[in-house]
């Protein structure tokens, strides 16, 4: 068992790549963050080239919001109130869905609210399953 902080590596899952990129720690469960910023004091005296050349230890973190439109589907098909859900249909068949689902959404702060505590339920189960591919079992830091 391996006390990993869930919460960090949904960070790291839902990032856009850019410069950044992130690393899965598989003997100590940290998620490493390489940017421009990055300083090896704050991981353990580790050097970016040491992440990167040891692709046994230091998995790289699959990120990228790709899911992220299936996530609102998902949330859409279990809204009970019928006139939302046609709304937030409506807003996920438009031009930038992403920001016309969260405008929608903007107006009715509960159902905001709940859309947060779905998506955040969706990454964590990506997180452990992403974990589990990788045959580690988790303890919560």
């Amino acid at each position: 068992m391996l006390a990993v902080d869930v919460a960090e590596l949904c960070v790291a899952l839902e990032a856009d790549a850019g410069d950044a990129r992130w690393y899965f720690d598989c003997e100590t469960g940290d998620v490493i963050l390489l940017n421009s910023e990055y300083e090896p004091a704050e991981n353990r005296g580790l050097t970016a080239v040491e992440v990167e050349s040891n692709p046994i230890r230091f998995k790289q973190v699959p990120g990228g919001n790709h899911e992220a439109l299936d996530d609102m589907n998902a949330f859409v098909n279990q809204v009970n109130d019928a006139t939302l859900r046609d709304s937030l249909s409506l807003a996920l068949s438009a031009p930038k869905p992403d920001r016309r689902f969260r405008a929608v959404l903007g107006w009715l702060p509960d159902e905001l609210e709940h859309w947060r505590t779905f998506r955040h339920q969706q990454m964590e189960k990506r997180a452990h399953q992403w974990l589990q591919s990788l045959g580690i079992a988790v303890t919560a830091r």
